[in-house]
C-alpha cells in the first residue's frame, strides 16, 4: 500500500462518483448474481461476474486507494487483525440469537460442493478472493472514507479521515447494517470499525481489519460447510 501508482499522486481532488461506482457495481451485481439461469452458470457464473464486474471499476477509480496513506503503525494494526478476528468470532457466535428480518435479504448459502471437481475449487477460490481481497477495499473506501467524510461537509475532501463526528458514526454504521441480513453482528462490526477508524486515523487499519474478519469468517465456512454465512 506504501506504492501506489505514480499517477495516483498527482491526482487531484478524487470525485465523488469515484467512491460510489466500485461500491455501486458490487450492490447492482449483488442483486443480480442470484437471478443468473443456470444454463449461463448460475450463481457460481454470477458471482465470478460480479468480482470481475467490481474489480474493474475499482481498477478505474484507483485514485481512492490513496486514502490508504497514511498506514497504521505496527501496534495499531496489530489491534486492528485482532478486532477483525473477534468480529469474525462474533458473527458466527450471535448467529440464532436475534430475530432477523427478510427485509434485509438472505445470504444465497451456496454449496460449492455440489460442483464437479475442479469447478468447487475454482469457486472457492474466486468467492474468497471476493470475500478477501476485494470487499474489504471496496466497503471501507465507500463508508468509512467516503461516505463517512461527506457526512460532516460534502466538500469532503476538506475532512481529514477519521475526524469523530456523531452523526458520522451512527449514521455510517447503521446504513452498514442495513447492507447485511445478519443485523446485529453488522451493527457492532459497524461501530467497532468506526471506533477503530476514529483511534488511528487510517482506512488502512479498517481494511486490514476487514480482511481479517472476512478471511476468519470464510476460513470457518469452508471448514464446517456453513454455507449460510457467505
Amino acid at each position: 500500500m506504501n506504492d501506489l501508482p505514480s499517477d495516483l499522486e498527482a491526482t487531484a481532488d478524487t470525485p465523488a462518483w469515484m467512491y460510489v461506482a466500485p461500491f455501486g457495481v458490487f450492490l447492482v451485481f449483488t442483486n443480480l448474481e442470484a437471478l443468473m439461469p443456470a444454463a449461463l452458470g448460475g450463481y457460481p457464473a454470477g458471482y465470478a461476474l460480479k468480482v470481475v464486474a467490481t474489480s474493474v471499476a475499482l481498477r478505474r477509480c484507483r485514485a481512492i486507494l490513496r486514502d490508504l496513506r497514511p498506514m497504521p503503525g505496527p501496534v495499531a494494526m496489530t489491534a486492528a487483525v485482532v478486532l477483525g478476528f473477534v468480529v469474525a468470532a462474533a458473527w458466527v457466535g450471535l448467529d440464532g440469537r436475534y430475530p432477523t428480518f427478510g427485509l434485509l435479504g438472505t445470504r444465497e448459502a451456496f454449496d460449492p460442493f455440489i460442483l464437479r471437481s475442479p469447478l468447487d475449487s475454482l469457486f472457492i477460490a474466486v468467492r474468497m478472493c471476493g470475500l478477501v481481497v476485494l470487499v474489504p477495499f471496496v466497503e471501507e473506501l465507500f463508508w468509512r472514507s467516503f461516505v463517512w467524510r461527506w457526512i460532516i461537509d460534502q466538500d469532503f475532501h476538506k475532512i481529514e479521515i477519521g475526524r469523530w463526528s456523531p452523526a458520522a458514526a451512527t449514521v455510517t454504521t447503521l446504513l452498514f447494517t442495513a447492507s447485511h441480513p445478519e443485523w446485529l453482528p453488522a451493527l457492532l462490526t459497524g461501530a467497532a470499525w468506526s471506533a477503530l477508524l476514529v483511534r488511528t486515523r487510517s482506512v488502512s487499519a479498517c481494511v486490514a481489519s476487514h480482511i481479517a474478519a472476512n478471511l476468519g469468517l470464510g476460513l470457518y465456512v469452508i471448514s464446517t460447510h456453513a454455507w449460510k454465512f457467505w
